[in-house]
């Protein structure tokens, strides 16, 4: 625990004008929350103690209405260890639970049963957390339906109205709610911590101190006697290799629920030198023909994944960081353009291939530009919209009179997605080969989001994905809607290389000219805390080449402990620190 201490200053200090707030802005026990974050993230105290205080404090303050108490928990209820979690609310008895919940339930009401069962536990604060909250949020905005309307804390607010909903929660009770810096707000008396869509990747921050937001959340819990639910229609691995082995409790779907929610799944291989199957072809035109509405999601925007000369049969690469080059055709004011998906490099398309001098280039992997050309060709009669990430906004907009939207997965945000009949997957592989141990963790959850687009079996729902391999466990577990299936193939394969939840996990990165002496430095360090080290490799980004090292280490706290006490010296400042990167 972190202690006050009373000392006779060395200087004379100014008196102090006036109270600015009534109630503290870091309240018990947000001092050591802030002083874990510090710790953990490798961050100075300082920057870290700064996010207590709100950007404006000079605004009017009124008083929030106490925690609601209804509604009664029904849909909760529905589910398997609902009740059980519901009496552990309502009881302040102290835990954390995994909330698995169905795609066709509305979230903004079960978070509110949530969140009800606090209130009926007596005074207090809520505080609900939602990831990606710039293009909108279904869910905070389904809240003001069951309740007064939340203090909001998300970057959608002014800085004025999220300075005085910050205050306004340091008085003790309410509900707050926000992206995940609404896990930092001021919430004395707290009951019940809440985290949609749990293994979203916005829940790490990206600046420092470089917190990530389900592990905040837990802590804080914990420290304030709270209940924590991290819920989703999927869950990451770390959360549900915790519910199996019972360290935090599991709500999940009856099996028969399951299969209610599901959509008719259909794999499909892609044809040669085609974009399109001729079963995805042929439901899209069915579709169009019955007056629906058809959604296809690309693996990438742009024109074409990989430009190939024809003569040496060689890619272009990037100058920067050696990826491969999409193509972006000229669109409006915009110029031709190679740019790198690694590290956002644009170069002018070259007259000649730099390799051999051929001047015959061929166009691979269509990306969403090229994908909407082709599909415009193939039914030239249907309007064909592309959810640009340029000009998201009038895409969206446009989107509502599609025949057929074509996006990534920019577009596929539920305030932002159109109603449709049928969705397509393009290309599955790209997801689930993709060079990451967490590679079919977020294939599966991408997939079961794609699915819960597409609606249940029993409303015309159809969901098509094109894929070479339709036995691997991903798609066989999209198929079944079965999280647990998911669950028991994913874990064993964790376990044997030692990846989380086995262990946590530390990147440790230096780019000046010393790198490789503070990298050996960090190692020694690292080692000495019980860590293992991968690498160092070199990796090339918008900035110039870094040095990495990659640590899984039994506790990342200890290991960030030696390596704040390297950082502080001569030696050890070339480094960057990321505890749980994603």
């Amino acid at each position: 625990m972190t202690t006050i201490e009373e000392r006779t200053p060395d200087r004379a200090l100014e008196m102090i004008a006036g109270v600015v707030t009534a109630a503290p802005v870091a309240p018990p026990p947000m001092v050591d929350v802030f002083d874990w974050i510090a710790r953990r993230y490798v961050t100075p105290r300082g920057k870290a103690f700064a996010r207590a205080v709100p950007s404006r404090v000079r605004v009017r303050v009124d008083a929030l209405p106490p925690l609601p108490q209804d509604p009664s928990p029904d849909l909760v209820g529905s589910y398997a260890g609902g009740t059980e979690m519901i009496a552990a609310i309502e009881k302040r008895d102290p835990d954390i639970w995994c909330f698995e919940c169905l795609p066709t339930h509305d979230r903004s009401r079960l978070i509110a049963e949530l969140v009800a069962a606090a209130g009926r536990g007596g005074d207090g604060t809520a505080l609900v957390c939602v990831p990606e909250v710039r293009y909108g949020s279904l869910v905070l905005d389904g809240l003001d339906k069951w309740m007064t309307a939340p203090a909001r804390v998300d970057s959608a607010q002014s800085e004025a109205d999220r300075s005085r909903s910050l205050l306004a929660l340091a008085a003790g009770r309410g509900v707050g709610a926000g992206g995940r810096a609404a896990l930092l707000a001021p919430a004395r008396g707290l009951r019940l911590i809440v985290v949609d869509e749990e293994p979203h990747r916005s829940y790490k921050e990206d600046r420092s101190p470089r917190y990530d937001a389900r592990r905040l959340a837990i802590h804080r819990a914990r420290l304030s006697g709270a209940v924590c639910v991290l819920m989703g229609t999927t869950l990451s691995v770390e959360s549900g290799a915790a519910a199996r082995t019972g360290e935090f409790g599991w709500v999940s779907p009856g099996r028969r629920d399951r299969r209610d929610a599901r959509p008719v799944v259909e794999f499909a291989e892609r044809d040669e030198g085609s974009s399109l199957s001729r079963l995805l072809h042929g439901r899209i035109k069915d579709v169009l023909a019955s007056g629906g509405r058809t959604a296809l999601l690309a693996p990438a925007a742009g024109y074409s994944r990989a430009v190939w000369c024809v003569q040496c049969r060689r890619s272009l690469r990037c100058d920067v960081c050696e990826a491969g080059m999409f193509f972006d055709r000229a669109t409006g004011r915009r110029l031709s353009r190679l740019r790198c998906p690694r590290c956002s490099n644009t170069e002018s398309p070259p007259e000649a291939c730099p390799n051999c001098g051929g001047t015959d280039f061929r166009w691979l992997g269509a990306g969403s530009e090229r994908l909407a050309e082709q599909l415009q060709k193939a039914f030239p009669r249907a309007l064909v919209v592309r959810a640009d990430p340029d000009d998201l906004e009038a895409s969206t907009e446009r989107a509502l009179q599609a025949d057929i939207y074509v996006t990534t997965w920019i577009g596929t945000k539920a305030s932002l997605r159109p109603e449709v009949s049928l969705v397509g997957v393009i290309d599955a592989d790209a997801l689930i080969r993709r060079p990451h141990f967490r590679a079919a963790e977020h294939a599966f959850q991408a997939l079961t989001e794609m699915a819960e687009w597409a609606g249940p079996a029993a409303e015309g729902g159809r969901l098509v994905v094109q894929a070479s391999e339709p036995g691997h466990y991903v798609l066989q577990a999209l198929v079944r809607g079965d999280y647990g299936f998911f669950l028991d193939r994913e874990v064993p394969l964790r376990e044997e290389l030692g990846y989380p939840p086995f262990s946590e996990l530390v990147r440790v990165s230096a780019g000046s000219d010393g790198a490789d002496a503070a990298l050996a430095h960090a190692t020694d360090a690292i080692r000495d805390a019980g860590g293992k080290v991968l690498g160092p490799i070199s990796v090339r980004g918008p900035r110039g080449s870094t040095r990495q090292l990659l640590v899984k280490c039994p506790d990342a706290l200890e290991v960030a402990g030696s390596l704040r006490a390297l950082v502080q010296k001569p030696e050890g400042r070339a480094l960057q620190i990321d505890v749980d990167p994603r």
